[in-house]
């Protein structure tokens, strides 16, 4: 997609004539808005990496809630790839949301399930078939406020030819970034992890995050997750971002989702 010019604009004029490109979506968790410099971000790919079980998806699922809670009559396109989508779990946290905002009249009546369409799709041509074909219609009919991929990793774990892998990364975020240049949506998308040894001195193992630089280049913005051991607690660390410095959070999960955690105030690091 062409964009076209329209001249030269002063920088405080762009925050009030594209406010759409400058919005963020809270996480409604206010470690991650920290970390993160207010949420995710509505254009280009956030990308949230982590163990199994460290709490992606109850983020994820957290991040769909807030996104509905701010956008009403707009739905959250949710992605599942390595698993069945945790319907039931997602009726808990909508349950708690209510409790917690009892006196909010919107969200009491609100059917928040109602409006999270999900797709599962397990290899990479469903996967594609899915952004580059279904996703648009859906577009062209229904106002979306949140693309969730969960996760990006699971269709190309097969794909041994990497040249081909990296060109549908590009391809897949090239048509992402049209898509919300378009309708001013925020995409998040879960990672796995992976784990590195040294070669020089088969120590100094790192956790990383998988798929490698061809993915990690395209990527926007991208925190990490892990557990702490016999505990809760999560911990949660800026890797890069535009504008963000690294430093770390954390936060546990109970009935309502991802919450602050008691330690975060005493170790929230700059």
């Amino acid at each position: 997609m062409q964009a076209e010019f329209e001249g030269f604009s002063s920088g405080s004029a762009i925050f009030t004539k594209h406010a759409n490109r400058w919005r963020k979506l809270s996480f409604g968790v206010a470690v991650l808005d920290r970390l993160s410099g207010g949420g995710v971000p509505c254009r280009g790919i956030f990308e949230l990496a982590g163990d199994p079980g460290s709490g992606k998806t109850q983020i994820a699922l957290k991040l769909a809630l807030s996104a509905l809670q701010l956008s009403p009559d707009s739905c959250v396109v949710y992605i599942c790839t390595e698993h069945m989508f945790p319907s039931g779990r997602l009726l808990q946290m909508e349950a708690e949301h209510k409790r917690l905002n009892a006196d909010n009249e919107t969200t009491q009546t609100h059917n928040f399930a109602d409006h999270i369409l999900v797709e599962h799709v397990r290899c990479v041509p469903t996967l594609k078939a899915c952004l580059f074909d279904r996703l648009p219609k859906l577009l062209s009919k229904k106002t979306i406020s949140l693309l969730i991929i969960d996760s990006i990793t699971s269709p190309f774990l097969e794909e041994k030819d990497y040249v081909s892998r990296a060109e549908s990364f590009r391809a897949i975020v090239r048509r992402l970034q049209q898509y919300q240049e378009q309708h001013n949506f925020t995409t998040f998308v879960t990672n796995q992890v992976r784990s590195v040894i040294d070669s020089a001195t088969l120590d100094d193992e790192q956790i990383i995050p998988a798929l490698g630089l061809a993915w990690g280049t395209l990527v926007h913005t991208r925190l990490q997750i892990s557990r702490i051991t016999n505990s809760n607690v999560r911990r949660c660390s800026v890797i890069f971002g535009p504008c963000l410095v690294p430093r770390h959070g954390y936060f546990h999960i109970n009935e309502s989702g991802p919450v602050d955690s008691s330690v975060d105030q005493q170790h929230m690091t700059a």
